[in-house]
């Protein structure tokens, strides 16, 4: 979750915050990538066979060509599935903490 507060205030008011609950970057990539590479490979092995390439060869190519186009889908559907979230989120009011002074005792 986000926090963006609206303007700055002292400790004892409460300020306004929005909350967004975003998804994760990372996985959709990573989740895309893998699924391009298995298309790649899939591709690779049930094309005709070539004389001036392996099967192994072209499905490592094909893989590797597909799992980038993977990587650029993921991208574009994770903006697309953020800005749709961003719309979703909510106003919140807040109140600050006390500044947490070191109350542990001495470390040593």
């Amino acid at each position: 979750m986000e926090q963006h507060p609206a303007t700055p205030s002292s400790a004892d008011q409460p300020i306004e915050v929005q909350v967004h609950a975003s998804p994760k970057f990372w996985p959709f990539v990573l989740t895309f990538l893998v699924v391009g590479a298995l298309v790649g490979l899939i591709v690779g092995l049930i094309g005709e066979p070539s004389e001036e390439y392996s099967r192994a060869s072209a499905s490592g190519f094909f893989a590797m060509f597909c799992g980038g186009l993977g990587v650029g889908i993921g991208a574009v559907v994770y903006v697309i599935v953020d800005r749709v979230t961003m719309r979703k989120s909510s106003k919140h009011l807040a109140v600050p903490l006390a500044e947490d002074t070191d109350s542990s005792g001495p470390q040593g």
